[in-house]
């Protein structure tokens, strides 16, 4: 024992008989994902009805890798996809952060911090109803995505509609004042499509004002909901 050198045994390099392969493709129809809340998330009832809202038509297994961290396993790529670009989705009014597990990565190293919204711009000047604004709107109030050119159908619209990526460790931005070529400033408010927990406190959507320090801290603070 007294000549058994430990730090010589561990740098030992280990080589394996035969021939191994690294299993890339064991998440291949897989996708993970995590709700956006501070809350407790039933497991048992959000796996009953995210199973009832999407149907896979080849079933799915939902499994909690750790606490809030969900591997969703699908059995056709159809299926997958479907659930991926099918929208924003949620349960008991807090957003599903889901995205696809990229090929030779393992699920936990997947970052879940952005969401894709559509945002509803109200306010526009004559004029400014058009899509190069749009993107310009879209980059300030996230990263923009699209614009929908279906909210075009007639001459006079109420707002403007276009899709953008939100990272939910900021708060949410809900105006922007903008100035005119005449020097005429106007305010442009932002109404976001499907929020669910929001915080009109802090701005994030991560929880309500029941539990966000800052608003428990606030003292005799009004809070605009505006």
């Amino acid at each position: 024992m007294a000549g058994l050198d430990i730090d010589e045994e561990e740098n030992t390099a280990f080589a394996f008989d035969g021939d191994v392969e690294e299993e890339t493709t064991k998440y291949e129809l897989c996708a993970v994902g995590r709700f956006l809340t501070e809350r407790n998330v039933s497991v048992r009832a959000m796996k009953s009805k995210l199973a009832d809202v999407w149907k896979p038509a080849m079933g799915i297994n939902i499994k909690e890798l750790e606490p809030g961290i969900f591997l969703f396993q699908f059995y056709h790529k159809e299926d997958l996809g479907w659930v991926l670009k099918g929208g924003l989705w949620s349960f008991d009014n807090a957003m599903l952060i889901i995205a696809a597990i990229p090929q030779g990565e393992e699920p936990m190293n997947v970052p879940l911090w952005h969401v894709n919204l559509w945002i509803q711009l109200y306010n526009l000047p004559t004029g400014f109803m058009v899509e190069s604004v749009g993107k310009q709107l879209g980059d300030f109030f996230g990263e923009f995505l699209e614009y929908d050119t279906k909210n075009n159908s007639s001459i006079w619209r109420e707002f403007m509609r276009v899709k953008v990526r939100i990272d939910v460790r900021k708060p949410l931005k809900r105006r922007k004042k903008i100035v005119k070529r005449n020097g005429t400033e106007v305010i442009i408010n932002c109404k976001y499509e499907r929020l669910g927990d929001f915080c009109f406190t802090c701005g994030l959507m991560s929880h309500t004002e029941r539990y966000c320090r800052k608003f428990l801290n606030r003292g005799n603070e009004e809070i605009s909901k505006d």
